[in-house]
């Protein structure tokens, strides 16, 4: 019984240190481990994933082609309340079951809201974007607010609060999606809305280098 259980601990513990050398193309590392709101697509994933870091292995690539970055524009009759706000190069944090996650990357900015002379809709801002991003192989990963508490935790890190297309993540209800690419170039959106407009995210990690 002992030496099986020694094999056993073998074969659980090979994987996860080939992995920590070989799968970061599927991992993004932050403070915690994602947890999905979604129910994901059955497939064969890798055993383990790094701790502290999103784990993307359970989402299908996209193989959909993309527009160029900020990838999705606004929907009909929706339009930037300011100039929107974009960086080469930026850290956001995205919202997760575990806590907030930082997330590094190009990052695409704005407070949104309908045209004029024509009524803001929640519902479609919402409908509207997440269409949008399923079409593109996205998949919605959590959904809900994020507590005070858990915010403080981040405020030292988190200085673009406050900034254009900065999220009321204790107020209002937040949703975030994943686009998994085969490149790296891996897309995350997180947007919230409110009863006269709406924030959007726009997050992209650079490509592998071959």
């Amino acid at each position: 019984m002992k030496s099986k259980a020694i094999l056993m601990s073998l074969i659980f513990t090979v994987p996860l240190i080939v992995f920590n050398r070989s799968g970061k193309a599927d991992t993004v590392h932050g403070t915690s481990t994602l947890q999905t709101d979604a129910a994901l697509p059955a497939r064969e994933t890798l055993l383990e994933v790094l701790p502290d870091s999103i784990d993307l292995s359970n989402l299908p690539f996209s193989e959909n082609e993309l527009t160029q970055f900020p990838v999705f524009n606004p929907p009909a009759d929706i339009v930037p309340l300011n100039k929107p706000l974009i960086r080469d190069f930026d850290r956001l944090f995205f919202p997760t079951r575990k806590g907030m996650v930082p997330i590094e990357g190009k990052v695409y900015k704005a407070f949104l809201t309908s045209v004029t002379g024509k009524e803001w809709s929640l519902p479609y801002f919402e409908k509207s974007y997440k269409d949008l991003i399923m079409a593109a192989g996205g998949v919605l990963l959590f959904q809900g607010r994020v507590p005070q508490q858990e915010l403080d935790r981040i405020k030292d890190e988190a200085t673009y609060f406050g900034e254009e297309g900065s999220i009321d993540y204790t107020n209002t209800l937040v949703r975030v999606y994943a686009i998994r690419r085969k490149a790296g170039d891996h897309v995350f959106v997180q947007l919230s809305g409110y009863s006269a407009g709406g924030s959007i995210q726009i997050l992209q990690l650079p490509k592998k280098e071959k």
